[in-house]
Formats: C-alpha cells, structure tokens, sequence
C-alpha cells in the first residue's frame, strides 16, 4: 500500500470486455489508492443496494448503477447511509486533489457494483497465477535433446486424449505443461468464483495460454491480466524476463473485479503479493521441466525428469479446489455478505490443520538465534495453528530436525513423540492438510 497516487486522473479499463488485459498500458485506479476507503467503518463507507448513493459516490448519474440495487439473495441491507455517503474518507484523502478523489470515489463505486453482481451469482472472485501454479513451460532451446525425444512421443500420445496436458507452440518456440487435475480445477471453480488469469509474461503468452486452458472464452471471459510487454517472453515468478528491466516485478488486484474482501488468490510465490498476502493460498511451485529447477536454485530432478507427475486426486489443485471451495461455503454463510471477508475465513482455514500441535525445532536455527520466532519455518507453523516453543515438556507433540542424535531428538523418540523433517511443516501448510508424520521421519 505504498505506491504514489498518480499526479493525474488514470482512465478506467473496461473489464467485461473480451480482452486481454496488459497493465503495461492499463493503469486503473490501484488498490492501494483505494486502501484509505478500506479503513472507513463499513456504515459509512460500503454503497448497499441504492442507487441514489451509488450515483453520489461516483460523483455522476450513472445509468449502469441499476446493476448494484439488486442485493444478493441472504444479503442484509444496513440503514440509508448518512448524505455525505463517503465520511471519514474525506479526512483519509488529505493531500489528493479534486479530481483524484473523485476518481478513487468512483472506481470503489464501480468495485462495490461489480461485487454485488457476483454476490446475486452467489459467486466471489478468483485470482489464478499462471506460471509454476497452473502449468510450466520451456523454451525449445531450453530442452535438451533427450528429453526433447520424450516430450515428441508424450505429446503425440497426448493429443488423442480428450483433455490435453502437453503442448508444443512451434510459433513460440515453446513447451508447455498443464499441471494435473487443472481441467476438474477450472470445472468447479467457475461454479463459485469470477475466474482472473493473472500472468507476469507478456500478451502474446497469455494469449495463447488463454486459449489453451478456455478455447471457448467461458471461463474468463477476457478477465486475462498481462504485467508483461509486448514480446516474445514467458511468464516467471514476478523476475525480469530475458534481462527487460521495465517488466514489473509484483502484482496487484488493479483490474479485479469486487473488493479484496471478496477476492482469493492462488499462487506459487507470497513475495509477488506485496499488498495481499492474506488474499492468498500459497502453492507448491510446479516445475515439470528441468530447466525450471535450475532456474530457482531448486536441488533434485524434475517431474519429466523421473516420469512421475502430480496426482490430480489429491496433488496440488485438488488441495487448493477443497480449500476454495470451504471459504466459498463459509463467506455465503455470513448473515450479512457486506461484512464476511475471506481473508479471516482463509486464516480460520490455515489454523485448523496444524491445531493441537505444540512444536519444539531442534538444530533448524543458528546456536545462539535470538529470534526464532521470526524465522518463516516457525512463523509458518503457527500461521497454520501450532504452538512453537523453545521448551521441552509433556504438552510437545512435534519435534522437526534434520538429523538425529540431539538431546530433544533423544527426548522425543524416548517419550514416543513424532520427529520429523522441515519438509513436514511445508507440506502441510502447502497442501492444507497435516502431512503424515512417517512420511517425514528423521531416520
């Protein structure tokens, strides 16, 4: 929520339209122009059914506003708000001019309508990253050549398979790799979300992977956000793409339809989402192609590598299906739709998988670490529901090591308590669900 306001009004992208978003050209009112509407108290800052105060908000007489006075069925409409629709706000935007607020007045007007149109659906909104969470490419240059011969023979077996999971682009000059599962993840997930394909590449690329994943445009109906330029580059993990230092290097929900209350993100890297890491579900980086480990430093070889892959029943997308899928059941539960926010539903979400777990780390932090709560693997722990403790005492349920031979290790395997490896926490916040202790034993 730190970035400058812009010194002149930015005009408004038209989001129904079929179209491929690029916010190298696109620069709608941000959401972090809009966060000092997000601190005023939902009586006097949310728009609920009136068109009259729809129309005050926007500063206009808009003749789409009929839209927003529809209430979403199980909606609780609060009193008439006071005539000064927007209050505090105006102390909020000390420091703007004229025409700033009132087109930061207008774009949270607009989001609010938008909203409510998905709230009568009874839908909420869905941000699917593209690269390294819904599918991996390569370049061909990328591929060697023995691999190059597997791939010829997967996609040609591929291609007489009603749902395709390979693909060969010959203008691109590029593989690409749908993770398993995507075809019943995008099936079930239109049902209950507006879906958003958000890529860091260019155009071109989220053209064609538009294509490959809604060939008839149902899905996302040109909600397709593009943060690259104009060339021939794939998408990446918000890093510059072949060495272009304008691309930008995070994302944001400039473009989406609702508010962030009402918004859910999927993506393989927090560091992206500056501003709204409690949007987002974080998964396990899907990297099918070889060269894709070597590009993240990543130990170990690939899934083509070892010809295995994901497990669509219970791999990455189904995890993530389920998890959507509570929240959406949840946020519609509220008696009042105006107040449910999904991020405090996603949070109640992640404390229920690792609850009744109290975790002692053996040997994972330097000797002498002043500050273990601060490292991600502790913060991680308890942002899922588990206790962690530098104490050794009959409540401790875990403790995660990398090696045997400590003194807590000892203690543990003495007192019949689990010790598992790091990778027991990850995956359990990865894959929302408490990973089994045994697949994770130090040994």
């Amino acid at each position: 929520m730190t970035s400058a306001l812009p010194s002149q009004p930015v005009s408004l992208p038209n989001i129904d339209r079929p179209s491929i978003m690029s916010t190298s050209t696109v620069d709608p009112v941000s959401n972090s122009q809009l966060a000092a509407s997000s601190l005023v108290p939902s009586h006097q800052a949310s728009v609920r059914g009136n068109r009259a105060d729809l129309r005050l908000a926007a500063g206009q007489n808009d003749p789409n506003a009929d839209a927003a006075s529809n209430a979403a069925p199980g909606t609780t409409l609060g009193a008439a708000p006071p005539a000064n629709q927007w209050g505090d706000l105006d102390d909020l935007l000390n420091g703007y001019d004229d025409q700033q607020k009132a087109l930061i007045q207008k774009e949270r007007a607009r989001r609010i309508m938008e909203q409510h149109k998905m709230f009568s659906a009874r839908k909420l909104c869905l941000v699917l990253d593209l690269d390294h969470t819904l599918l991996n490419s390569a370049k061909f240059i990328e591929v060697d050549p023995i691999h190059e011969e597997i791939l010829r023979k997967k996609e040609e077996q591929d291609r007489e398979r009603p749902e395709r999971h390979l693909f060969r682009f010959h203008h691109m000059q590029m593989w690409t790799k749908l993770r398993p599962g995507i075809w019943n993840f995008l099936e079930k997930a239109t049902k209950l979300y507006e879906l958003h394909l958000y890529t860091m590449g260019n155009k071109l690329y989220a053209t064609e992977m538009a294509k490959v994943l809604d060939p008839t445009g149902a899905l996302f109906a040109g909600r397709v956000i593009s943060r690259g330029g104009d060339g021939n580059s794939r998408g990446g993990d918000g890093d510059t793409f072949d060495g272009d230092d304008r691309v930008p290097k995070s994302k944001d929900l400039d473009g989406v339809l609702g508010m962030e209350s009402a918004v859910v993100i999927i993506d393989d890297s927090v560091r992206v989402w500056p501003h709204n890491k409690n949007n987002m579900i974080v998964v396990e980086r899907y990297t099918y192609f070889p060269c894709s480990r070597r590009q993240f430093g990543l130990p170990g070889p690939s899934l083509l590598e070892i010809d295995r892959d994901e497990r669509p029943e219970d791999g990455t997308l189904a995890s993530s299906l389920a998890v959507i899928g509570h929240i959406h059941q949840n946020f519609f539960s509220h008696p009042n739709l105006n107040d449910a926010d999904v991020r405090s539903i996603l949070a109640s979400e992640q404390r229920r998988i690792l609850a009744g777990c109290r975790i002692v780390f053996s040997r994972i932090f330097p000797v002498g670490e002043a500050n273990p709560h601060m490292h991600p693997l502790w913060q991680s722990a308890e942002q899922f529901g588990a206790v962690c403790t530098n104490q050794i005492d009959d409540r401790v349920t875990h403790v995660v090591a990398n090696s045997l031979g400590t003194d807590k290790v000892n203690w543990a395997i003495q007192s019949g308590r689990f010790v598992v490896h790091p990778g027991w926490v990850e995956a359990s916040t990865l894959l929302y669900r408490r990973a089994n202790e045994h697949d994770f034993a130090v040994k």
